[in-house]
Order: C-alpha cells, then structure tokens, then sequence
C-alpha cells in the first residue's frame, strides 16, 4: 500500500487530502469518490516525491465511476468470481 497526497479543490479552496492505495489509479478512484472534493490539481508520492499535474476531467471521472461497482479492486483481484460490463 502506498500513499498519495493530492492538492485537490474543496469547497472553493485549495486543499491537501492522503490517501493510500495499491496504485496511482485506484487512488485516484478513492479521491473521486469522496463528494466534497470539486478538482484534483496535482498527485504526489509520498514516498518518492514524484509529482503529476492532474490535468483530466474530474467530473467526468466522477460521472463514470458511478457506472462501476464500488469494490472494483476486490473484483479485479478476483477475476474468476466476477464479471465486467
């Protein structure tokens, strides 16, 4: 598990939110389930300092992530239970 600190928008304001995840990706997805959260400006790891600017479309990942089940990373690791549509 790693963790990741995100410069994200919350109500209007600047903020730094951790978060800890398998993978950049899957925190990401843990950031843009959390509904007070507007933007993500910029990714960190914390471990090894690396940055990205986050420059995708927040709300539509925020639209998309709606249409997956909430446990994807338990069904992923689990693929012979689990199916995808």
């Amino acid at each position: 598990m790693k963790e990741y600190i995100f410069k994200v928008l919350i109500e209007g304001k600047s903020e730094y939110v951790k978060t800890f995840a398998n993978s950049i990706e899957f925190a990401i997805d843990n950031i843009v389930l959390i509904e007070g959260i507007e933007n993500i400006f910029e990714i960190q790891d914390a471990q090894t300092n690396n940055t990205w600017n986050f420059t995708g479309d927040f709300q539509s990942l925020r639209e998309l992530r709606k249409h997956i089940p909430y446990d994807i990373e338990a069904m992923l690791r689990d693929k012979n239970k689990h199916t995808l549509h």
